[in-house]
């Protein structure tokens, strides 16, 4: 919904303590990722706004946050939400408990199967979620002309939305080879989403052939399983999503790249995650919990 100029006032005033706060967490110990500490503080709440912190607050309703830890809400960069063989509302009563507020799918496997119908579907039931989940429009339907599949997804109809306010871009590029031949259909996509966000599916490339994939405007990879893969893409200025789902776990192999410089270019996904393992060990809180205990 639009901001209007009486929500900002009630924001101003609630952050300055003029007013109450609709909502305040009181005594909460949040983590300051910026220096690495804990503050125990307010946490002040306007609707769905955070507006105060490290001061104290009044509000029209206060909760005791004294045997709480507050953190930023953990976020999958990538999945498919399919592979958790549950609807978007499932799974986001399955994972929002455990800390991930924010996730980023990719629905090709649905589209593979339905089109233009899936995709639409996901769009449609994204809106009406307590976690924040953004939609990527999938790429490769099919992955390659070699598979056999139920749809395909062209270049226009992705187009159609490219601005709908749940996606963020072109999701998951795994047909390289299409890339790399100038494939007509794979130039269409990509130039229909030029300067927009395009994720990456990379697996093993190096080189100038990483060069030329990065070229295209393509952002990150989350198929990278060494750490000296890793370190050239990070060197050469992309994105690395260390990913730990039911098939391919490589948090182990790539924990050693984290480190303060190397984070702000990292992140954290599941990719494909089935419910047994969401609900035996966890969604991101298993992942963040992996690497500290490999020393991140």
């Amino acid at each position: 919904m639009p901001v209007t100029k009486a929500d900002l006032g009630h924001r101003i005033d609630q952050a300055r303590g003029q007013e109450r706060a609709d909502l305040v967490i009181k005594n909460v110990r949040m983590l300051d990722v910026v220096h690495g500490t804990l503050h125990r503080t307010d946490i002040a709440i306007c609707g769905k706004t955070i507006v105060g912190t490290l001061e104290d607050y009044s509000g029209a309703v206060e909760i005791d946050g004294s045997d709480r830890v507050a953190v930023p809400g953990f976020i999958d960069a990538h999945v498919h939400v399919e592979s958790s063989l549950v609807t978007p509302g499932e799974f986001d009563g399955c994972v929002l408990p455990r800390g991930t507020t924010t996730a980023v799918c990719d629905p090709h496997e649905i589209s593979n199967v339905l089109g233009e119908a899936g995709l639409k579907y996901f769009l449609d039931a994204s809106e009406g979620l307590a976690m924040d989940l953004r939609v990527q429009l999938s790429s490769c339907v099919p992955a390659t002309g070699l598979e056999t599949s139920g749809a395909t997804l062209g270049a226009s109809v992705l187009a159609k939305y490219r601005d709908h306010p749940r996606t963020l871009g072109l999701a998951e590029f795994m047909n390289y080879p299409g890339l790399f031949a100038k494939d007509s259909e794979v130039m269409d996509k990509l130039v229909a989403f030029a300067g927009r966000h395009i994720d990456g599916h990379a697996p093993l490339v190096r080189g100038k052939d990483l060069n030329g994939y990065l070229a295209a405007g393509i952002r990150n990879c989350h198929e990278t399983t060494g750490a000296e893969e890793a370190q050239e893409k990070l060197a050469k200025g992309m994105q690395v999503l260390i990913r730990d789902g039911s098939v391919s776990r490589d948090v182990a192999a790539l924990t050693p790249i984290l480190n303060a410089r190397t984070a702000p270019f990292c992140g954290f996904c599941t990719d494909d995650r089935n419910p047994l393992e969401i609900g035996q060990e966890g969604h991101m809180d298993h992942l963040i919990r992996t690497a500290i205990g490999l020393g991140a």
